[in-house]
């Protein structure tokens, strides 16, 4: 394929105008009216409705789509914050009583037991959205939006003066890698000084939305939040008690690998105890990989790596590239983070990243092209609940590009430097998972005594990094360590959504293992399973992908033990 043809054409519309305001409640209305009064007796009847219904909600999602890149894209634009706030506060409370008027109308429909097997997740999703629907959930939901825009606005506007100059938070990062120990040292209290200064804030917003979550979940019945976000998030696999075992599996092998990593780190660099300044240079003295300096540069690496995989994929990211489809590089005023958005009225994927010139860059790249190729792979289903897929298998799919991303390290890289980047990504590998691990136990106990305060909170913190954390020395710097779980915007943003990066840890390193003995079945796994997007429940998605849906301690310590052999190769 050429790297210059379009391989993303546009959908056909039969129901949504192509010209809809999905923004104006004046021109949705009508739709959703006309779907709610249309006859529906028999299963083409249905069948047309759903398409024409996944027509109007995906245009609906694309609007937001569009409004939560251009506020993110620029967190200091007045008119890109209004829009977005708007949209969620004026559209979206509307567009959810409506859509549930439409979902009881489909349950209710005598016509329904004519749809076949195929339809089965849709409707088992329709009616967990009916279960958990309250209208006055809509404007407490409407306030989450606007406290997570607030924070995201918050965090993006903090600044570092390091080195005579005024940096990003991720524009700190690089000088985590010096091989002057006073200068890591140096750029850790600054970045540390800096994040400070939004502390009080940011927990105040914190706690308005522990209040204003818990409120959601009593209103739908339920006594605490917990049990009601699990079923918001389609999680019918598993349960909290599950998520725990994943904690005890962790704790059990993951949490001693880690630790035995930061002492031999602590041993090469000649110090007596890791500092958390301590973690990203290179142990063996070499200077820092900057592998590019510029967008186009990034894309470059990250397009050699992909058409090592598959050169396909390589040609989807140029032609994300030529639609204006990626914002890569750190700059003042932008969200923090990375991630990929799903642009609904065109079915193409949207990717969003911090970069500053480091090789995590190119892992954070990878990471979110695995997700973009996951949403092309499944663009084809009409309906949009096939294409939402469960977070899961999401991030499977994403988390898998990486490591076999990694296995051509050596095209893009000297045969040293691709060497000591596959052993440190292994090595983050496993310390990821004992930060997952944290934030998930944390977010438990926070949903199961919201009316905690302050320091109640920083205790219960510190126990669970006792419990997960590494070998690191961090006396002289309690208040770091105690607020240390401030810096996950998840907490914020997407409440309990961060054990399926655990979940999908397990099952990507099984792909990878598969992948290291035959590349080509693998890729096949690969690419058939993420066609399917939401069409299957987890499990079947993950046996298309030939990955168990396995939490257990034996597989966490099977797959630690491939690992750690990997890394001492």
């Amino acid at each position: 394929m050429s790297s210059t043809a379009e391989p993303f054409p546009s959908p056909t519309w039969h129901f949504a105008p192509a010209g809809l305001d999905a923004g104006s409640p004046a021109q949705l209305e009508p739709l959703f009216d006309d779907l709610l009064h249309r006859r529906l007796d028999d299963a083409d009847d249905l069948r047309r409705w759903l398409r024409d219904e996944s027509e109007l909600q995906a245009r609906i999602a694309a609007e937001q789509a569009h409004r939560y890149v251009a506020m993110t894209r620029r967190t200091d634009d007045a008119a890109a914050k209004a829009a977005y706030l708007a949209m969620e506060n004026e559209v979206m409370p509307r567009v959810k009583v409506r859509s549930d008027e439409l979902d009881r109308r489909l349950l209710a429909t005598p016509a329904l037991a004519q749809l076949g097997p195929e339809y089965d997740v849709v409707l088992r999703k329709r009616r967990t959205q009916v279960a958990l629907f309250r209208a006055e959930n809509t404007e407490l939901q409407r306030e989450e939006a606007d406290l997570q825009t607030q924070q995201q606005a918050l965090v993006a506007g903090v600044t570092v003066e390091f080195g005579g100059k005024t940096l990003t938070l991720q524009q700190v990062a690089p000088f985590f890698e010096s091989q002057d120990r006073a200068q890591r040292e140096a750029a850790y209290r600054a970045a540390l000084a800096a994040r400070r200064t939004i502390w009080p804030k940011a927990e105040a917003l914190f706690d308005r939305l522990i209040a204003l979550r818990t409120q959601i979940g009593r209103n739908a019945g339920f006594t605490t939040y917990t049990p009601f976000r699990f079923q918001d998030l389609g999680r019918y696999d598993y349960d909290a008690q599950t998520c725990r075992q994943l904690h005890d599996a962790i704790a059990e092998h993951v949490v001693p690998a880690v630790r035995s990593l930061d002492a031999d780190r602590a041993k090469r660099l000649g110090i007596p105890q890791l500092r958390p300044w301590d973690l990203e240079v290179d142990t063996e003295g070499r200077a820092a990989l900057r592998p590019f300096a510029s967008e186009d540069e990034l894309i470059e690496l990250c397009r050699r790596l992909l058409h090592a995989v598959e050169p396909e994929f390589a040609d989807w990211l140029l032609a994300l590239r030529s639609r204006g489809l990626l914002d890569l590089m750190s700059r003042k005023g932008k969200a923090p983070g990375g991630y990929q958005y799903q642009l609904e009225d065109e079915r193409v994927p949207f990717i969003f990243a911090n970069g500053v010139g480091l090789h995590g860059d190119v892992q954070t790249l990878m990471h979110e092209s695995g997700h973009a190729i996951h949403s092309l792979l499944c663009r084809h289903h009409d309906l949009l609940q096939l294409r939402d897929y469960p977070i899961e298998i999401a991030e499977t799919a994403s988390m898998s590009m990486e490591l076999l991303g990694l296995e051509h390290i050596g095209t893009v890289y000297s045969p040293a430097d691709a060497s000591r980047t596959r052993k440190k990504h292994l090595e983050h590998v496993l310390r990821t998972l004992t930060w997952i691990a944290s934030i998930d136990a944390f977010q438990h106990w926070v949903y199961a005594q919201p009316r905690h305060s302050h320091e109640e909170r920083r205790v219960a913190w510190l126990d669970i990094r006792r419990r997960f954390g590494g070998a690191i020395d961090w006396s002289g710097l309690d208040d770091a360590l105690a607020m240390q779980w401030i810096a996950q915007s998840h907490l914020f943003t997407h409440a309990f959504y961060y054990i399926e990066y655990g979940i999908a840890q397990l099952a990507a390193l099984q792909v990878w293992q598969r992948y290291r003995r035959d590349p080509r079945a693998a890729l096949a796994n690969y690419r058939r399973a993420l066609a399917l997007g939401g069409s299957k429940p987890l499990p079947e998605l993950f046996a298309a992908l030939d990955v168990r849906f396995d939490l257990s301690a034996k597989m966490v310590g099977e797959l630690v033990a491939d690992v750690m052999g990997a890394i001492r190769e």
